[in-house]
């Protein structure tokens, strides 16, 4: 799964990074931090499908549209990730993976290896050390964007780190990032495209 992030790039530098504008300016809402937590619920930059060429702050953890006020801080929680296998069936999830498809833009993200009664830190990248975007769904709710990171199997890298559920996010290469946004795709082509990153294009390192 994948539940905290590095972001320390500015959305200036993440805007010539990607080749978008910047409709979100640098203000208090939102705070690069070598680790953010899902379950804070930070404002984060993200690409949408619906504004493919300009960088937004939307909120992690996804809240559907049809959400009861009383049922949306528990459904935050529990919508920081979603599985590909379920994400076409799931109600929290198939109403966006056909048409509110985004880019979260990260400087890489955490995992943790289990042995014994120990966690190993690892902070995991793509290899070239660029900003780089993971595959989300967003929705709507009262006016607020929110989005969930989707994740797949891991590949043997990320099976050995994260070594207790074998997960990984769906990381996409710099070629494949701009497809996940396309709104011409087919649910075949969705589902294609949700696959593990090949873990040559993929640097993990353990941390102190």
């Amino acid at each position: 799964m994948c539940y905290s992030v590095k972001i320390i790039s500015e959305l200036g530098q993440l805007a010539k990074t990607f080749k978008v504008s910047n409709k979100a300016p640098e203000n208090e809402d939102y705070n690069p931090s070598e680790k953010i937590s899902g379950f804070a619920h930070p404002l984060l930059p993200v690409i949408s499908q619906e504004n493919p060429g300009e960088i937004q702050l939307f909120k992690w953890g996804l809240i559907p549209s049809w959400a009861k006020e009383d049922k949306a801080d528990e459904l935050a929680n529990m919508t920081l990730n979603a599985r590909e296998e379920s994400i076409f069936e799931k109600p929290s999830f198939k109403d966006s993976i056909g048409s509110r498809r985004c880019l979260l833009l990260v400087d890489g993200f955490y995992e943790w290896r289990h042995e014994k009664k120990e966690k190993i830190p690892y902070f995991i990248t793509m290899a070239d050390g660029k900003p780089f975007a993971l595959g989300c769904i967003y929705s709507v709710w009262k006016g607020q964007p929110t989005f969930s990171i989707v994740t797949t199997r891991a590949n043997p890298l990320m099976e050995y780190i994260h070594n207790t559920k074998k997960r990984m996010p769906l990381m996409l290469s710099h070629q494949e990032e701009r497809r996940w946004i396309n709104p011409e795709l087919s649910k075949t082509e969705i589902q294609e495209l949700m696959q593990p990153l090949d873990e040559s294009e993929m640097k993990a390192e353990i941390l102190a």
